[in-house]
């Protein structure tokens, strides 16, 4: 799974990414809108000098030689201006020219009118110009101001985002808060906050119902399991005193004492997957709340001493590496998973092979001989069996798995140089 986003965040990002992109689009927009009603304006301004000076100079009603000097002064002295004395009419011509100014000294650009005004009844070629701005640095300041009213607009999302948004969404979070504390094992639904926006009372509501049907279902279930366990132990065990009693008569001869042996280790064998079945069911449940700081080596200890006539009874070589650590966890649990590891070791280790067991660096190691690798993926699923040599409940592997998830545990398997390792990281 990758990193997880806020939904916040999730509705901001194209709000960002659409205003980015339509704000990037304007700049060539505004460049040429700002462009052409620039040289609208300059189109105007020249045809408007262009009549001005043909009206003045008419007017002035001066001899040829005091207009051609005239004209020779304007077309020295004024930027901007050229006259050319033409005996061909031609039509207009508006263009924009770019040019090495030499009295800006400078790279410049010019919107230019080339027209035909008569004089005293002389044809001038005229040439009106007028300095723009050029266009890198029209381009460069419509791209300033857009970049930092870019800014301005993310920062207002943001800041929008962080109080609008947060305050409209607060129930919703508020909700999830609540959830947070529900416990099952608690046997009570956890108040959810009251909000005027329907979909949130609506998701409360939902909620609410699907809390109460939760708990039902988990008495119903509490329920079953303890009678479950009363009901079947009791004739369970009424049916192992029977039994013990014929396998003490000295009135059954060799075939009945073996169909009774074979009929009381059955009925071993189910009172050990009743009992299985029902502590998975608690654990299920979270029936072993309690938490405390435990000795796991103190508990590795213990549970090995218990096993020490199993080992003597199958030959078996147990060595242990145990440094002091400790967890936090139901040491009922912790027991019966230590157990669990070393019941399955003594299984599955051939007579006159090693058992080590190893607690280093918050890792818990149980080793065992082996001449083949067991079934992995039947390891840890219920009523499977690992192997076909050995034969078990199909349960103990699988209760072990159920504790450490419920820990944040991980529990491994691997075979190498004829040795079985079960290890569980804390």
């Amino acid at each position: 799974m990758g990193r997880m986003k806020k939904l916040l965040d999730q509705s901001l990002r194209p709000l960002v990414i659409y205003a980015f992109t339509v704000l990037v689009i304007s700049i060539p927009v505004y460049f040429l809108i700002i462009d052409v009603i620039w040289e609208n304006e300059l189109d105007k301004h020249h045809y408007a000098i262009r009549e001005k000076l043909e009206k003045r100079l008419t007017h002035l009603s001066l001899p040829d030689t005091a207009v051609d000097n005239m004209i020779a002064v304007l077309d020295k002295i004024q930027p901007g201006f050229s006259f050319n004395e033409t005996t061909t009419p031609r039509p207009d011509s508006l263009y924009t020219v770019i040019r090495f100014d030499s009295f800006m000294n400078d790279r410049e650009q010019f919107r230019c009118l080339t027209t035909d005004i008569r004089v005293n009844h002389k044809l001038y070629r005229v040439l009106v110009e007028t300095n723009m701005e050029e266009v890198d640095e029209t381009i460069l300041a419509i791209g300033g101001v857009t970049v930092f009213f870019i800014m301005l607009l993310l920062a207002g999302f943001i800041y929008l985002n962080r109080k609008t948004a947060l305050r409209i969404w607060q129930p919703f979070y508020d909700t999830l808060a609540g959830l947070r504390t529900f416990r099952l094992e608690s046997g009570k639904a956890v108040p959810l906050p009251v909000s005027d926006v329907t979909e949130f009372t609506d998701l409360n509501a939902s909620l609410d119902t699907l809390m109460q049907g939760s708990l039902a279902s988990y008495r119903q279930q509490k329920e079953f399991t303890e009678n479950a366990s009363h009901e079947l132990q009791t004739p369970l065990a009424i049916v192992k005193s029977r039994l013990d009693m014929l396998l003490q008569s000295q009135s059954l001869d060799a075939g009945q004492m073996r169909i009774v042996e074979q009929v009381y280790q059955a009925i071993n064998r189910v009172s050990r997957i009743n009992k299985n079945l029902l502590l998975l069911a608690r654990i299920e449940h979270a029936q072993f709340e309690e938490k405390e700081q435990i000795a796991l080596d103190e508990t590795l200890a213990g549970v090995a001493e218990q096993f020490a006539d199993r080992f003597e009874n199958n030959a078996l070589h147990y060595t242990e590496s145990i440094e002091p650590f400790r967890v936090e966890a139901n040491p009922v649990l912790t027991e019966i998973l230590v157990t669990n590891l070393l019941v399955n070791a003594v299984r599955y280790t051939p007579t006159g092979g090693e058992v080590l067991v190893h607690l280093a660096g918050g890792v818990l190691t149980v080793s065992n001989t082996g001449a083949e690798a067991l079934l992995a993926k039947n390891l840890f699923r219920r009523f499977a069996q690992a192997s076909d040599e050995h034969a078990g409940s199909g349960l103990g592997l699988a209760i072990a798995r159920e504790i450490c998830d419920r820990y944040g545990w991980q529990i491994g398997y691997d075979f190498a140089q004829g040795m079985h390792r079960f290890s569980v990281r804390f």
